[in-house]
């Protein structure tokens, strides 16, 4: 046989191999869309439970009269306060409040408490925050989609463009998304929140504003006043969350928001780990807030602050317009490869590498 013809056979069965590697590769990918994967499943059903709830909050946003600035809101969700009202406490970013109205966040928070090891029925502690409403649905919708005991203490003040309407705060729109039967959950107690030395706080007509909100949704007031008491609210915090636990433990400790209570005042407060937390280095700093008390104790922290990482990670776009369909992420795609696909490639591969071998032999 002479060489073009012995070259043109090798050539031959080079391409052969390729375009079985191909095949292979196409099969396995294409496999992923028809393997069922329960964690997937149950992101997708939390996003779709969080788009629901927000376009229920959206309604009665509108029956209350309440107008939606297109300037500020351009995909209407409604979630978007204004920039400064009687119960603003900070400054807060634009880009970060319309970032987290994407419902497919409830599908990330699912996806962090399976990673976190919470099973169904376990209870979890959550503090939320008027600041990112929005966020909050998110995890309702996980923590149902789970079937998960959330112990839920929440802040009734806002940053800008957060829940800063004073006759539509976040505790209005809690009780508002039980009354309609989405979710059964009720916040346990809350605070006016934003009372911090030097980091914004509420006017003597605010605190009047939140105490009314407070009052008129049957919660409980957690009388914070920032550094002063930081400790002693810490403490109530943590027993409020014991007091419904009983001998259980906590599956994880979910925090929204940037409260003083969560973050503390510790020098490196501000730059703690966002998304899930499983392990934080130790201090020895009087300050510390729940996060890293929680983390001590040995509890998976959900940490939902600087939204702009968060949703990076997770292939989230930032300031989406319009919002993204659900579900929509990188992790929200189907993820999980057939095992038989996967092995009948490799086999296919191996034996079409084994035949070449031998022929050169």
């Amino acid at each position: 046989m002479n060489s073009d013809r012995m070259r043109k056979m090798r050539t031959s069965r080079i391409l052969l191999i390729a375009l079985c590697a191909v095949a292979v590769q196409l099969g396995v990918d294409g496999s992923r869309a028809f393997v069922r994967d329960p964690v997937l499943e149950d992101m997708t059903a939390a996003a779709r439970l969080a788009k629901r709830a927000m376009e229920i909050l959206k309604e009665e946003s509108v029956k209350r009269g309440i107008a939606i600035d297109h300037g500020t809101d351009p995909n209407e969700t409604g979630l978007i306060g204004a920039e400064y009202s009687d119960l603003t406490t900070t400054l807060g970013s634009l880009e970060s409040k319309r970032t987290s109205t994407n419902p497919n966040f409830a599908g990330i928070v699912v996806e962090m408490l399976h990673r976190a090891g919470a099973k169904q029925g376990e209870q979890v502690a959550v503090s939320l925050s008027g600041s990112f409403p929005a966020l909050n649905v998110a995890v309702f919708s996980a923590l149902q989609v789970l079937k998960l005991r959330p112990i839920l203490i929440s802040s009734v003040g806002a940053s800008a463009y957060g829940a800063n309407d004073p006759e539509w705060t976040w505790l209005d729109m809690e009780r508002s998304l039980r009354e309609r039967e989405v979710f059964p959950y009720a916040s346990r107690a809350a605070s006016l929140g934003g009372i911090a030395e030097g980091g914004g706080g509420l006017g003597e007509h605010g605190i009047l504003m939140g105490l009314a909100a407070i009052h008129r949704n049957g919660v409980r007031h957690l009388d914070e006043r920032g550094s002063a008491t930081l400790g002693n609210d810490i403490k109530i915090h943590v027993s409020l969350y014991e007091s419904e636990l009983g001998r259980e433990k906590l599956a994880a400790f979910i925090n929204v928001g940037g409260s003083l209570t969560s973050l503390g005042e510790c020098r490196d407060a501000g730059s703690l780990p966002v998304g899930l937390v499983l392990k934080l280095p130790r201090s020895t700093c009087p300050g510390r807030g729940l996060i890293s008390q929680m983390a001590e104790k040995g509890v998976p922290v959900i940490h939902l602050l600087n939204i702009r990482r968060i949703a990076t990670r997770y292939g989230l776009p930032v300031d989406p317009i319009p919002l993204p369909p659900v579900p929509d992420g990188k992790a929200m795609r189907p993820g999980k490869y057939s095992l038989p696909v996967v092995l009948t490639g490799l086999v296919v591969l191996l034996a079409a590498l084994s035949l070449e071998f031998r022929k050169k032999d």
